[in-house]
């Protein structure tokens, strides 16, 4: 803090003498304020909380026990007695009515030259060829079969017997025919009796003589 020069503080103090104030006396310090004592009662205490009142809870309901449930629905599904037999007549009645309506695939009938031309195809065109222009076998084609058997009976016979259980060099056939009969070779035909129907054998008959 700077200091006051002397001539200040004098003049200070004797314009304060003029005014009556007194030069010397310092100003006294503000003495602090006592607060006034209140009189009185004490204030009242402020009033306990009470404590909460426990309420009891109501115990949880007891659902029902699971596994009775389990059986109760297991009982409820039982299959009845009398569905035993339906159900084991079930597969029988569906066979039964497919049968009986289902839809069947319509296959026409051979006829006997359709009947010959397989029979030829899988027994005979081997050794007389596929159209019956001979090889291992005669000639069959061009009527041939006919102009050995004028008889067909006895060109049946021939198919159904063979010619494998006849001795090499027996004659077959017409005597009459163009060229002389034919002769058995070696090998020969095999018996196609038992293994082909009558029917068959007919037909295979009739195709060579009216198809070749």
């Amino acid at each position: 803090m700077p200091e006051v020069p002397d001539h200040l503080l004098q003049r200070s103090r004797e314009r304060r003498a003029a005014l009556g104030m007194g030069g010397d006396a310092p100003a006294a310090a503000d003495a602090p304020a006592t607060p006034p004592a209140t009189t009185g009662a004490a204030p009242a205490a402020a009033p306990v909380a009470a404590a909460p009142a426990v309420v009891d809870e109501p115990a949880a309901p007891v659902g029902p026990n699971p596994v009775l449930l389990k059986l109760e629905e297991a009982r409820q599904r039982r299959i009845p007695t009398w569905a035993f037999p339906v159900l084991v007549a079930l597969p029988f009645w569906a066979i039964l009515y497919i049968g009986a309506f289902g839809t069947h695939k319509h296959v026409e009938a051979e006829t006997p030259q359709q009947v010959g031309s397989r029979v030829f195809s899988s027994n005979c065109a081997t050794c007389h060829g596929a159209a019956g222009q001979g090889g291992a076998g005669p000639k069959l084609a061009g009527g041939e079969a006919a102009i050995t058997f004028p008889d067909e009976a006895a060109h049946i016979d021939w198919v159904k017997t063979g010619s494998q259980t006849k001795p090499k060099g027996t004659r077959y056939g017409d005597p009459a025919r163009p060229g002389g009969q034919h002769v058995v070779n070696s090998g020969g035909m095999p018996a196609f009796a038992g293994k082909l129907s009558d029917a068959e054998i007919a037909a295979v008959v009739a195709y060579e003589r009216e198809s070749l």
